[in-house]
């Protein structure tokens, strides 16, 4: 075979030579291709075995606080109705103040930083 490449003439040389090139590019990037997409699933698998854990790490968590809020709850003592008027006349001053300034973080009896 490389004995009949002599014989041809330098016009088929040169095209033959280009055609190699391409050839040898085209198994190039399918190569080259075929490794990137495996390292990206192989990367994309592993990120989402993070999230997953991730995620339920999260759910766990938001169960446990609401049963721990839900006990604290009942472990504190009923409102008297002078701490019921209290917290009432407090929140509607908040809600007032924050109709009027709601970007504000000051606290609209001291005019503190809260």
């Amino acid at each position: 075979m490389l004995g009949s490449f002599g014989r041809l003439t330098a016009n088929q040389r040169v095209w033959g030579a280009i055609g190699s090139v391409v050839v040898a590019g085209t198994v190039f990037k399918v190569t080259y291709f075929r490794y990137c997409r495996d390292a990206m699933q192989n990367q994309a698998g592993e990120s989402h075995a993070k999230a997953t854990d991730h995620y339920r790490e999260a759910r766990e968590f938001a169960e446990w606080s609401a049963k721990d809020r839900e006990q604290k709850r009942a472990d504190l003592p009923e409102l008297t109705p002078e701490q019921t008027l209290q917290m009432r006349k407090y929140l509607r001053i908040m809600q007032e103040y924050h109709a009027l300034n709601p970007d504000s973080d000051l606290d609209p009896e001291t005019g503190r930083p809260r």
